[in-house]
């Protein structure tokens, strides 16, 4: 007998096949060879006087870079800046390595990182290439100063889920990364404003936790909160906010370049200070004790995973 599954079975497992996802599930196998508390936060800290210094270190996939380049650079610079962002940090420094055998690809993409850079007003602090590779690759690293940090790892059962995503941009696929680009063509002034909202969020003391979302897309980028927590989540994915355009399982599976998410007990503080500065935001759910991440469509619901027994990151668990 054949068993017809339900549009909201179909987003799960589509979410869940997701490249973008399922790449998450390599860190803890080299992470813990440092063998040091891991918290999977998106950016590290540490104090100098009263303030604190947060920095963050990313790659561009290579699928992307080889289909273009200059986006490739330019991304080398948003992924960091939203890891830095997100923890409540104004950016201030960025530092790169590009990898090509071709100078003509090695152009580009420190075209693309030049274009980040001067949008996102970052002092270029170290760059190193290596003409010898034999791929084509950008790594690159942001520091920024706050004065508070917003963890990942604090969000608390009973918080509410705050999605703030910046809707004014359009839809592409490059290599299998689909990206909603938000960011390409706005002023300094504008990409500023929204940064100042995360750190109105974090001085204010308005989240117990945060992140940004990455390549795992919204729903994946909630799990890596909720395992970063030792929590669990219901999310009601008619409230994420969306593009009319775009399809919810094409949307929960795409990087939208400027959408962050905070854990918070002070939820319409957080919407209105995300919407005064350029989001759409909403309440999609809450945090809980219990550590499945379920979704919520009309009358259905699935769960998405069962951290007490699955790991977004690989980590292994007992029987």
């Amino acid at each position: 007998m054949v068993t017809l599954k339900s549009k909201l079975q179909k987003i799960v497992e589509e979410i869940r096949g997701y490249k973008g996802f399922t790449r998450k599930s390599h860190i803890w196998d080299l992470a813990k060879i440092f063998n040091v508390e891991c918290k999977f936060d998106d950016a590290g800290w540490f104090s100098v006087g009263d303030q604190k210094i947060v920095a963050s270190t990313d790659g561009i996939t290579e699928g992307l870079t080889k289909a273009d380049p200059w986006l490739a650079g330019s991304l080398s610079v948003l992924v960091n800046v939203n890891d830095v962002v997100v923890k409540g940090a104004m950016p201030v420094g960025y530092m790169a390595n590009v990898a090509s055998s071709s100078s003509i690809t090695r152009r580009k993409i420190t075209q693309g990182m030049k274009y980040g850079v001067n949008k996102y007003q970052l002092k270029t602090m170290k760059f190193h290439t290596n003409p010898d590779s034999s791929y084509s690759s950008v790594d690159a690293s942001v520091i920024g100063v706050a004065k508070r940090v917003i963890p990942s790892s604090k969000a608390t059962p009973g918080d509410k889920l705050v999605v703030s995503v910046d809707l004014d941009g359009s839809f592409g696929k490059k290599s299998w990364v689909r990206f909603f680009d938000s960011t390409t063509g706005k002023s300094k002034k504008d990409l500023r404003k929204r940064i100042e909202a995360l750190i109105k969020i974090s001085n204010m003391k308005l989240a117990h936790a945060s992140r940004d979302v990455s390549a795992p897309g919204i729903v994946g980028s909630i799990a890596m909160l909720c395992e970063s927590s030792a929590v669990g989540a219901k999310i009601k994915i008619s409230d994420i906010p969306k593009p009319e355009e775009i399809s919810v399982s094409t949307w929960l599976t795409s990087y939208p370049a400027c959408s962050f998410i905070v854990s918070t007990d002070k939820p319409d503080a957080c919407i209105n200070i995300f919407k005064e500065h350029g989001f759409e935001a909403s309440d999609v759910g809450k945090v809980t004790k219990n550590k499945k991440i379920i979704l919520f469509s009309s009358d259905e619901s699935e769960v998405f995973i069962d951290l007490a027994k699955e790991s977004v990151f690989g980590v292994k668990k007992r029987k």
